[in-house]
């Protein structure tokens, strides 16, 4: 986020801002500015000088009044505006580059705009608004004694000062709200996404002291952040008022010298609040956007996704040395193993083996300790690391709450035709034909109107229909009944795709119906091909 970006987002809008408020500056100024001839005029003793400039006074503060929310308005709107195509940036960015924790999506795409409005955008039109009144106030002193004008920059320039006192903290303090932030929907994420697990087993008291620690850290963060904040106020506000007093003491002098008249004491005086009570709106305004700026750079960088890229379709794969290794210090070493395009392989072991780690770093989610992992194009071409697209069907299937038809073409309408035939391959046409409106049926996540099977059923459908060359498939037909399960192979086994299927159970008929078999041991045995 930057104000030249903002700016730019609607230009013919910005620039009907910076009006509204020039306007509302000058109509706010010049109400003040007109109290002097109204006040010389009721000194004088001409009651028709002081009504006169009244009504001029209070015509304009009318003016102000009506400008303000309009211009705040107009405003609002234009950082609305702006932050949707932050968001769109942020989500092309995710999108092209990879998997991300949902927490950490959640909180750039809320969270952290949220900060940016209240921290930067909104304080940018505190300081221009206040730098316009002062602009004004300053060129109107000039008109009544210079040494107004210069009591005026000296206190202005102690005043600016004050806020680099308390920067850097409040800099740091804001930063740690962010993360802490993060880490709480990082918890709430992995503790309130497994709730029917905790309900079964009573563990509520994990729970709540899991949460509660995330959420008191968050806590801690943001009375840190409001403390740094409350004591450059109090310094700031010190400056201000102390610069108020200054400037209506010289003011008061030279109307007792007479060299200004009352009139212009009063004005001086309205003045030297107008002018200090901006800047102290714009020393705060600019410690709230300094407090702002690790933030930007973050998503300034998260805009700076890689635009256009494409990842290559994979066809085949060849792993050799691959060993992976956990935090913990555990090691899985992997037997070294070829997939030819079109081949169907099978990938078993007993639990803990690493074929869900194997999956990761074919999937290029984990970096293996130790290894090689080369995947070839339709013309046996090696893929460069990183860029080899795959499909991918978890045994946990992802569907939307959109139609049946919608999940399964993934919203492109041109493979419509196809849904017919794909429904039957992955025995998902008996489960349609007990639904009224059939693969127009609206899935419904909250309710979970589909089964385990059925959504099991609908990605494999998903995956048919878009003919991926090369699937990694993980336990896709286990809430699929038995009967099923070997007709929906039948039917994978017949296609032209790379399959390498994780599963358990299957009767010896079903295991020989693949090309090969990859088996995977502890570490004391020693896995291999079939």
């Amino acid at each position: 986020m930057t104000l030249k970006e903002l700016f730019k987002s609607n230009i013919p809008r910005s620039i009907l801002i910076i009006v509204l408020y020039i306007v509302y500056a000058f109509s706010s100024s010049f109400s003040q500015y007109f109290l002097k001839y109204a006040m010389n005029g009721i000194t004088a003793g001409k009651l028709n000088v002081y009504i006169y400039w009244q009504v001029i006074q209070a015509i304009l503060e009318v003016v102000t009044a009506l400008l303000l929310p309009v211009a705040t308005v107009v405003f609002t709107r234009q950082i609305q505006d702006y932050l949707h195509h932050i968001r769109e940036d942020i989500m092309h960015h995710y999108y092209s580059e990879g998997d991300n924790k949902l927490s950490t999506m959640q909180n750039e795409l809320t969270a952290n705009l949220k900060l940016l409005t209240t921290n930067y955008a909104t304080p940018l039109i505190t300081i221009l608004s206040g730098l316009l009144e002062i602009a004004i106030s300053i060129g109107l002193l000039i008109s009544m004694n210079w040494i107004l004008i210069v009591t005026t920059a000296i206190l202005a320039v102690i005043t600016l000062s004050l806020p680099k006192v308390m920067e850097k903290q409040t800099s740091m303090a804001m930063n740690e709200v962010n993360q802490e932030h993060g880490k709480l929907l990082n918890a709430v994420e992995h503790w309130l996404g497994g709730l029917q697990e905790l309900r079964r087993y009573t563990a509520y008291g994990r729970l709540a002291s899991q949460l509660q620690k995330a959420s008191g850290n968050y806590v801690k963060a943001n009375k840190k952040s409001y403390k740094f904040e409350a004591i450059s106020e109090i310094i700031n506000g010190m400056g201000n008022a102390l610069s108020q007093i200054g400037m209506t003491v010289v003011a008061g002098v030279l109307f007792l010298m007479h060299t200004i008249s009352f009139g212009d004491f009063i004005v001086a005086s309205a003045f030297a609040f107008t002018i200090f009570s901006a800047i102290w709106d714009i020393t705060g305004a600019m410690t709230q956007v300094k407090s702002t700026k690790k933030l930007r750079e973050q998503t300034a960088a998260l805009r700076k996704s890689r635009a256009g890229f494409k990842k290559t379709e994979a066809y085949s794969v060849s792993v050799s040395g691959l060993k992976a290794k956990y935090k913990e210090g555990e090691e899985i070493s992997y037997p070294d193993f070829t997939i030819e395009k079109g081949q169907k392989v099978l990938l078993v072991g007993d639990s803990g083996t690493g074929k869900s780690t194997l999956f990761k770093i074919l999937l290029n989610q984990l970096k293996p300790e130790t290894g090689k992992v080369t995947f070839f194009d339709k013309n046996g071409q090696a893929i460069a690391p990183g860029e080899a697209k795959l499909g991918y069907l978890p045994q946990d299937p992802i569907v939307f709450p959109a139609s049946i038809k919608e999940n399964i073409v993934m919203f492109n309408d041109k493979l419509a035709d196809k849904v017919e035939a794909i429904t039957q391959s992955v025995e998902l046409q008996p489960d349609l034909a007990k639904m009224p409106a059939g693969v127009d049926t609206q899935v419904d996540l909250k309710k979970q109107n589909l089964s385990g099977g059925q959504r099991q059923k609908v990605v494999l459908a998903r995956s048919e229909i878009h003919n991926q060359p090369f699937v990694l498939m993980d336990e896709v037909t286990s809430a699929i009944d038995q009967k099923a399960t070997e007709k929906i192979l039948d039917n994978l086994l017949t296609t032209d795709q790379t399959i390498l299927l994780i599963a358990h159970n299957f009767t010896p008929e079903l295991q020989a119906k693949f090309d090969k078999i990859i088996e995977l041991k502890g570490k004391k045995e020693e896995g291999g091909e079939k």
